[in-house]
């Protein structure tokens, strides 16, 4: 338990107070002016006043009897009235209650050891900082939060269902951050002890990083301001009701700053110097002139959670050993400066309090487990989403959509792929700075990414992704990766991406022309569909529903960022850039653990609202070869052509297909068909297509899709019962399809729709 041996030998049922009696004309501090006031004037029926004093000239004190207006069988043991001493400090109320059986409650702090205050324990009015909360307290308010604690305490409900249980230790002042390797190795309870640096966090001297070397390899540390320490690890365990304590300023506390504990902190200090003492193969000499780093963990048994802390000495390990009887200093003039006590003599404890310590709170470097904790992920997460990512393109939406998920604590190893140069322009949107002007992007992107998260592993490739070929580093980087992100906003990749048989899985996040939405496409597990079977999927979108009638409506006018016409770049504000990128970001993170095909359109309306729209495609493709061209049709445009025919049966029906033709690498994508013209006429026996509107929804459709669509064949249905493979009619429409198409240099697309079965679909090229 806290408090000092004094006050707890009092006689009596209450802790005294100390300090003068004082008047009420006496109160210097407004705020106990307010309170004593109040419970004078007004809250008799709450609170009357015992006494007032004041302690070291400066604290006054109020204290009262307060009924809690508590039931029969209250949660814990308060009683229908508790004695309650009010302590202001530089204004501020401390509540400390004098009952010396008072209960360990949550949402209560226990006093520093040494403190002036009489009792062991103070209680949470207000979770907010003083500074915060000051405007909104009088004497009564103080009363008033006293008495609702009290209610809380009755039920046991004390926090609130936001609030992280109560640890056993209040948070120090100082923070060691320690990575993950470092604070594995310090965690072994039987392991050897770990040499560590301090050294101070930037400008603040509240955050330490921690740093391992060798100490073979460092001069004697005595003396030494860089703060070198030897650490080692040591586990207790202890039950905690609720109240949270003061770190030990001494070496002297260790016995009395843990209530609930198990084992004797400062016995279990002992056994563990003495082990490192007799452990083989340390510089003994060097080893005592470390200062001592240790790293306590508890385990709180009532919130069943492990809480770690540091306690640093000023002292040596050779003078902490003298302290604790295991070591006595030798002579002048003798080789070693301490020697070992044999048997073990006794604790000093005059030298023990004499061995001020540093407490410290533990924080993890920001590294990928953290990180995701931190976003809310969990390691299943970072398992799906893809440990060995290549990421191709490092401009605007890939610097942002990457450093986001790199923050969320996604990947261990990335490989970021771009042949471009930092230049003026790229700041409008780019996450990097004036300073990486002129140099290589996947090079600055990188040390960037570095600086976040030091466990992250990341090569570059200073390299375009072309069509014709690929490097040889490349073309294994794709293979053996378990994603690929494409964010290089080009057409040209993800179709070069879609040619390459030996990669894995890809996703394509890319803006719109006019900066309103972003657009993510993720191929499926096995890679049933590429992007360029997604890409076709997404224009038939466009096409097919009306709110998405002007998404890919070209932007304000591009601006000229070099000294060619082909050197522009896009007019979208970093702003909206910076929003589409998050929405990416949060896209991606979400779907790259499914192993299901999307596509995900997120449109930003004028008044900043986001509207969602999102497609899991039908996992499913053919395709056929034909004059070196290869042709596809995806499983979702064939059930929507099954639509159509089912719509008109008995009788025949067809229309006009539209795709996406690739003549640098001779594919087309059929990505959608159009219903039968109303001029059309159909049988159960026949069908023959109209005109009526074709040349119209064939130019709707390229404007809708900035010429990406295209007419690429013809599609009609067999009657009941028939089969798919072409008639006589059907071959003698291919011959004249292709004579169409020959000034375009390609070939025609027949798709013929049947009954559903073995063969529902037949995709028609004339060879």
């Amino acid at each position: 338990m806290n408090g000092t041996v004094s006050e707890v030998s009092q006689e009596g049922p209450f802790f005294e107070v100390g300090g003068d009696a004082i008047s009420p004309d006496d109160l210097d501090i407004d705020l106990a002016k307010s309170l004593f006031d109040f419970v004078q004037n007004h809250g008799g029926h709450a609170a009357t006043v015992e006494e007032l004093r004041r302690i070291d000239r400066r604290i006054e004190v109020i204290v009262l009897n307060l009924t809690t207006c508590i039931s029969q069988e209250p949660k814990y043991g308060v009683l229908p009235e508790e004695r309650l001493a009010v302590a202001f400090i530089n204004d501020e109320p401390a509540v400390v209650p004098l009952r010396k059986e008072f209960p360990l409650t949550p949402h209560s702090y226990g006093l520093p050891i040494e403190s002036v205050l009489p009792g062991s324990m103070t209680i949470c009015l207000d979770d907010r900082p003083w500074d915060d909360a000051k405007a909104d307290y009088s004497g009564a308010e103080i009363i008033r939060r006293a008495i609702s604690w009290f209610g809380r305490v009755d039920t046991g409900k004390v926090d609130d269902a936001l609030q992280l249980p109560h640890t056993i230790f209040l948070p120090a002042e100082q923070t060691i951050v320690m990575c993950s390797t470092l604070q594995t190795q310090f965690c072994d309870p039987k392991g050897p002890p770990v040499f560590v640096r301090l050294k101070a966090l930037g400008e603040s001297d509240n955050y330490l990083v921690a740093e391992a070397y060798e100490a073979a390899d460092t001069t004697d540390p005595t003396g030494n301001s860089a703060g070198e320490f030897v650490g080692f690890t040591l586990g207790v365990r202890a039950q905690n009701s609720g109240a949270m304590w003061h770190r030990p300023t001494h070496l002297g506390h260790l016995r009395s700053m843990l209530a609930g504990g198990q084992e004797d902190l400062l016995e279990l200090l002992r056994r563990r110097l003495n082990e490192i003492l007799n452990t083989p193969g340390h510089a003994l000499e060097r080893l005592y002139g470390y200062r001592m780093l240790i790293q306590f963990v508890v385990v709180n048994e009532s919130q069943d959670s492990v809480e770690p802390m540091f306690l640093g000495t000023e002292a040596s390990l050779g003078e902490i050993g003298v302290a604790t009887g295991l070591l006595f200093k030798t002579p002048e003039g003798v080789a070693h400066s301490f020697g070992r006590c044999l048997p073990v003599g006794e604790i000093d404890e005059q030298l023990l309090e004499g061995i001020r310590l540093m407490s410290a709170n533990l924080s993890f470097s920001f590294e990928g487990e953290v990180a995701s904790i931190y976003a809310g992920h969990d390691e299943q997460w970072r398992e799906e989403i893809g440990k060995n990512v290549v990421v191709l393109g490092a401009g605007s939406i890939g610097s942002q959509c990457i450093t986001s998920l790199v923050r969320e604590g996604a990947f261990e190893k990335l490989t970021i792929v771009d042949d471009d140069v930092f230049a003026p322009h790229n700041l409008a949107r780019h996450v990097l700075r004036g300073s990486a002007l002129g140099n290589s992007k996947t090079a600055m992107l990188s040390d960037d990414l570095r600086a976040i998260r030091t466990d992250l592993v990341i090569e570059t490739i200073c390299e375009k992704l072309l069509s014709a070929r690929q490097s040889e580093k490349l073309n294994e980087t794709l293979a053996t990766s378990d994603r690929i992100l494409d964010l290089t906003a080009s057409l040209g990749a993800s179709r070069t991406l879609s040619a390459i048989s030996k990669r894995s899985r890809a996703i394509s996040a890319f803006f719109n022309p006019s900066g309103s939405a972003v657009v993510v496409l993720q191929e499926d597990a096995a890679r049933t569909l590429d992007l360029a079977n997604l890409e076709a999927l997404y224009y038939a979108e466009i096409c097919q529903n009306q709110s998405l009638f002007d998404h890919l409506r070209p932007g304000d006018q591009a601006v000229v960022s070099g000294g060619q016409c082909r050197s522009v770049t896009s007019r979208i504000p970093a702003s909206k850039a910076a929003m589409l990128s998050s929405i990416a970001a949060s896209v991606l993170g979400n779907n790259m653990p499914s192993s299901e095909p999307s596509i995900t359109i997120a449109s930003i309306n004028a008044d900043g609202g986001t509207n969602m729209h999102r497609v899991t495609p039908t996992i499913g493709s053919m395709s056929v070869d034909a004059n070196g061209w290869k042709i596809c049709l995806t499983d979702a445009v064939a059930r929507k052509l099954q639509n159509f025919r089912d719509a008109h049966l008995p009788n025949e029906t067809g229309g006009i297909l539209l795709g996406v033709v690739d003549h640098s690498r001779k594919r087309i994508d059929i990505s959608m068909g159009l219903e039968a013209p109303p001029d059309s006429s159909g049988s159960p026996s026949s069908f023959e297509r109209g005109v009526q509107g074709s040349i119209d929804s064939i130019a709707e459709a390229r404007a809708r899709t900035m010429h990406q669509l295209t007419y690429v064949g013809e599609w009609h249905s067999h009657p009941r019962g028939a089969r798919t493979t072409p008639s006589l009619t059907d071959a003698a429409q291919l011959v004249m399809l292709r004579e169409e198409l020959m000034a375009e240099q390609r070939p025609p697309a027949m798709v013929i729709v049947g009954d559903s079965g073995s063969n529902p679909i037949s995709l028609e090229v004339h060879q």
